[in-house]
């Protein structure tokens, strides 16, 4: 970017930010102004017009909760719900304690899990006296043919890896693979200790930070004792991960924890595993597209046969430990009980856990994923993909079997959502997907404040998901185009990333005086403006030498281009970043797909 594009830049994000808030009021003043003839709106159109946040939220909180007649009013009264109860509002102005409620809820689901693990710690030496017993050994037998009696390990071993989050010792911005090679000490827990070994030990780039090296940097030896030694050294045993908040809503937060860096190395390798037995049976938790259309046709007809959508409240914290004890085959057991943490720190207390495991352990996704999907085989839902679908907590089954479903899961610790359970009427929702009558009514979700040429450019975009969407904001979009400058009006032709620049609806492209026609290859350009990730130079520096680079190159990270370090794999910050303006085109014989070149 050149100096005076920068200096505007800067600028205009000072100026943005500090009018943030005045004018998300503004727009949804406006909002709420162009809807006035929905008579449901009118306690929140009040509470918006006096400035009153918190009574603004509990209208909007209302409005989420009740049913609606046709699908356009179920539409307008839930896109008003999200576009206050995601806001991400300032401390001065609505401070509901999200973190407190969320510590709260946290803490009722973990003496409501110890209560169910007394009842199947009882259950699993007195298994004749579990009224659903039945179906309880119809359960473990899909899970047993599902996963084995004994894990791969060898599979599991070769798959384990390093995230690209945050973990106990290596946290901020760099969390990258190197970060994590280099940390000095690498945290685990002392059930996972030999398992992380393990993982190591099937990388050899990896286990290369453990084995003696000569003065030129050639391995001296390959001796397992060696490096179980040096491993052992390197290693900062804990009993504990660490939770922590993200935000969910301005009312509460979501509990996540962060796992030892060593225990998530393994969970990694148990994840993949998983879901790749998953994926046998028909639920593949790559996509959700499945979820979806078994949705929408359950909001088409509502018969005995057709497709009810359930959702449970805090699911990952209602897996109990003896639960899992009670389902799995003891083998798979063990190995997932030794490599979770078994304690928790909050507010520098360490407190045991009674579920198995949090949001943030690396198997919690499949693992509930296998659970509730047992508990549909249990009932004879029939075939996964076909009868019934699981993805996480998001629960797909005909509605003459929901009764039983929701039946057992009480049984095994779980709560139903009634919120956001749909077993009749038109509606359905599941996996990011809401349908009335088969139609789509999915609200564009506003969590985060128009502080940023960056997101306003995302309200704009994602503001038009869909033709309903489109034409419900079509009354504001001028109100945040003109808060553009014609220097950064960046219009496109194509879709790109949401916050690089606004998708054209017409002509709107054509007459921008940043977009080009080449005339002679018969091409437009157009320019976006991108964030580039950091590279983190350091850290490169410190061990360019080391063949177990190689490691970062097959896992797919790109070259740096140019400079003394050119050719070596690219580690990035994680969210460091610098803006960049880039000109992107087509070529009319390209067949439409873009390129794209620094400016």
């Amino acid at each position: 970017m050149k100096p005076s594009e920068i200096r505007a830049l800067n600028l205009l994000r000072s100026s943005l930010k500090n009018q943030s808030f005045k004018r998300y009021a503004y727009v949804l003043g406006q909002l709420l102004e162009s809807h006035r003839h929905y008579s449901m709106l009118q306690p929140l159109s009040d509470a918006v017009r006096r400035r009153d946040w918190a009574s603004a939220y509990a209208a909007a909180d209302s409005l989420s909760s009740q049913k609606y007649d046709d699908a356009t009013q179920h539409f307008v009264a839930n896109q008003f719900a999200l576009l206050v109860k995601k806001y991400p509002f300032p401390k001065g102005v609505l401070d509901l304690q999200p973190e407190d409620r969320a510590t709260k809820t946290f803490l009722t689901a973990e003496k409501r899990m110890g209560l169910v693990n007394r009842k199947f710690a009882f259950l699993n030496h007195s298994r004749s006296r579990d009224r659903f017993r039945e179906h309880a050994v119809a359960a473990r037998r899909w899970i047993r043919t599902l996963l084995g009696s004994t894990p791969s390990y060898q599979s599991i071993w070769n798959q384990g890896d390093f995230g690209s989050g945050a973990s106990l010792g290596v946290h901020g911005n760099a969390t990258h693979m190197l970060a994590k090679l280099l940390s000095e000490k690498w945290s685990v827990t002392p059930g996972a200790l030999h398992h992380g070994f393990a993982v190591l030990m099937n990388n050899h780039h990896y286990l290369e930070q453990l084995l003696p090296k000569g003065p030129d940097g050639v391995m001296l030896c390959y001796d397992y004792e060696y490096a179980f030694e040096a491993y052992k050294r390197r290693c900062h045993v804990v009993n504990n991960n660490k939770l922590s908040f993200v935000p969910k809503t301005a009312k509460t937060h979501r509990v996540i924890a962060v796992e030892p860096l060593l225990n998530g190395l393994v969970q990694k390798g148990i994840d993949l595993e998983m879901r790749k037995r998953l994926k046998r049976a028909g639920i593949d938790l790559r996509s959700q597209e499945r979820n979806q259309l078994m949705a929408r046709e359950g909001s088409i007809a509502d018969g005995d046969e057709s497709f009810v959508t359930i959702d449970l409240s805090s699911a990952s914290d209602s897996v109990s430990a003896e639960l899992v004890r009670y389902l799995l085959p003891d083998d798979w057991f063990r190995l997932l009980d030794r490599t979770r943490s078994k304690y928790y720190s909050l507010h520098d207390l360490v407190t045991r856990y009674n579920k198995f495991c949090s949001m943030g352990n690396g198997f919690c996704f499949p693992l509930e994923t296998l659970i509730f999907a047992s508990a549909c085989f249990a009932l004879g839902c029939g075939k996964p993909g076909v009868d019934f679908m699981v993805y996480g907590d998001d629960i797909i089954v005909r509605k003459k079997h929901a009764p039983g479903v929701l039946q057992l899961l009480a049984h095994w610790g779980f709560k139903v959502n009634a919120d956001k359970t749909f077993l009749e009427g038109p509606f359905r929702e599941s996996c990011g997907s809401d349908w009335f009558g088969g139609q789509d009514v999915r609200p564009f979700t506003l969590d985060y404040a128009l502080d940023s040429l960056e997101n306003l450019f995302k309200f704009l975009n994602l503001s038009r998901r869909s033709e309903r969407t489109a034409m419900f904001f079509s009354g504001v979009r001028g109100t945040i185009v003109r808060l553009i400058p014609d220097k950064f009006l960046f219009y496109r032709p194509l879709p790109g990333n949401a916050d690089s620049g606004i998708d054209a609806t017409g002509d709107e492209h054509l007459t921008s005086p940043h977009c080009k026609y080449h005339p002679g290859n018969c091409s437009w350009s157009w320019k976006e403006l991108i964030h580039v990730p950091i590279t983190d130079f350091d850290r490169i520096e410190a061990c360019k030498d080391q063949p177990w680079l190689i490691s970062a190159a097959l896992r797919g990270s790109a070259s740096i281009p140019r400079g003394a370090l050119a050719g070596l794999p690219d580690v990035t910050f994680r969210v460091k970043t610098r803006a960049k303006v880039v000109r992107k085109g087509y070529s009319s014989t390209s067949n439409w797909l873009p390129t794209s070149r620094t400016r």
